[in-house]
């Protein structure tokens, strides 16, 4: 499910979220800044290693990255293929560790 999850676009937003050049990514994944570039501009579809690389990367640094699908609908036609629509999303999530908890004092 790797592949299916993490795209170009998601890679540029997770280092966003980390103000991160394609440099400090590499670093952290162990491949080139070069190596970023292509496959955020999708000169080549990168393995399931790399995509593995990258993903531990960030998930060493807060970002989780999310995929779910949902069905919805009800029957439109005579088939099953009629009858659901499938919603999909797959995003980046920065957790931090710091997240300072809500308390019961001050608080009416």
């Amino acid at each position: 499910m790797i592949n299916r999850l993490l795209t170009a676009r998601q890679i540029k937003a997770a280092r966003a979220l980390l103000s991160w050049t394609r440099k400090n990514l590499g670093n952290e994944s162990g491949m080139s800044a070069e190596t970023i570039k292509n496959i955020e501009h999708g000169v080549y579809l990168p393995k399931k290693e790399t995509l593995t690389a990258l993903v531990d990367a960030f998930a060493r640094h807060g970002v989780q990255f999310v995929y779910y699908e949902t069905f919805a609908g009800g029957s439109t036609g005579s088939g099953p293929k009629d009858s659901l629509k499938v919603i999909s999303y797959a995003g980046a999530v920065h957790v931090t560790s710091s997240t300072p908890q809500i308390g019961e004092e001050g608080h009416d």
